[in-house]
Order: C-alpha cells, then structure tokens, then sequence
C-alpha cells in the first residue's frame, strides 16, 4: 500500500504545476508573467521512498526546481508550493482586472 500510495505522488506532483503554468500564460492581467511561469515549478519539501525495500522519508526544508530530481531505484515527490502561489496570484489578478471593466448598461430604446 505504501508503494502504491509513493507512486501516486511521484506520479501527480508535475499536474498542478503544468495547470498552474497554463493560467499564468493564459492570465494577461498578471504582472511579471515570466517570472510567474518559473515559479511555478518550484516545490517544497521532498517526499522520497525506495519500493524494493519499503524505506521511505521526508525532507522539509528541501527547495526543488522542476521537482525533487531523479534517482534510479528511488520514487520522490514534492509540495508544489510555487504553483499553489501562482494560482493565487491568477485568481486575484482575474478578479480584479474584471472589477476594474466596466459592466455593460441597457440604454432605453427610443421608440
């Protein structure tokens, strides 16, 4: 079960980051886009386990830069901190460039 479930990590961490990654560039009231872009791949902390022999463990204060790296014989994941970041910078950039458009009026007919 704990493979399974180190698998599952190792194997979902890159999908925040690639949506996180298509909001940013989709977003155009965002300022400092590219910078946005690169921080979306950055996680934090670095889950690792060895399948063969069921030793796995934790690694807090690890910063990663496209994920926690590769290593033969060894599943890892990370926290995708910097994409959790960027969609909060989207939502609220969103939010506010539709605040600041001007919602359209009904002007009467004349008749």
């Amino acid at each position: 079960m704990n493979q399974t479930l180190a698998l599952i990590a190792a194997l979902a961490w890159p999908l925040p980051m690639l949506v996180a990654l298509y909001f940013v560039a989709r977003t155009k009231a965002l300022k400092l886009r590219v910078i946005w872009a690169v921080l979306c791949f950055v996680g934090v902390g670095a889950f690792w386990m060895q399948p063969s022999t069921g030793l796995w463990g934790f690694v807090p204060f690890a910063v990663n830069i496209l994920g926690p790296g590769a290593a033969n014989g060894f599943l890892k994941a990370t926290f995708p901190a910097g994409a959790v970041l960027s969609l909060i910078a989207v939502y609220f950039a969103r939010r506010k460039a539709k605040a600041a458009t001007p919602s359209p009026t009904r002007t009467p007919d004349a008749a």
